[in-house]
């Protein structure tokens, strides 16, 4: 799930990051990868709320441009939004679905939760149990850290 976001210069020391598709997401760093990652901080917390509160995840929107700037949810988090909406779509409560799983409530609260690392094979197990599965992609990165907090390298794809 990608979420465009639009980065602002406020001052030599701020650069605002807004997200069009998302109104709530107004934070700032102070550079650009401070932002981005100060955006998606703000997004996992409204996303964290929104569910806590019962209500529907928004989509992301295609990013316009290919150089445009984006978050993207880390996959766990993409999972764990997935069971919570399906349950939701499905009119499933905490404890139905501790039924389901043949667990405890507390355990399907730790698996919706958005910061709690939870295990594959239980996301797996959830999905499963609304008639759901996970399917994985991997694409290349245009840019990635080195090792061990190494210099970042351009990496040339295609």
């Amino acid at each position: 799930m990608r979420f465009p976001i639009t980065l602002e210069r406020l001052d030599h020391q701020t650069v605002m990051a807004t997200c069009p598709t998302v109104p709530e997401i107004i934070t700032a760093g102070t550079h650009e990868d401070d932002a981005l990652d100060m955006a998606l901080d703000a997004l996992l917390t409204l996303l964290d709320h929104m569910m806590e509160r019962g209500e529907d995840i928004p989509f992301a929107a295609a990013c316009d441009e290919p150089d445009e700037p984006f978050i993207e949810l880390p996959p766990m988090a993409v999972v764990k939004l997935a069971v919570y909406q399906g349950m939701r779509d499905q009119g499933v409560s905490q404890l139905k679905m501790a039924a389901r799983l043949h667990t405890d409530p507390k355990s399907v609260r730790r698996l919706l939760d958005l910061y709690h690392r939870s295990t594959w094979d239980h996301l797996e197990m959830a999905l499963e149990a609304l008639g759901y599965r996970a399917v994985v992609r991997v694409e290349p990165s245009k840019v990635y850290k080195g090792f061990f907090g190494g210099e970042v390298k351009e990496r040339v794809v295609g």
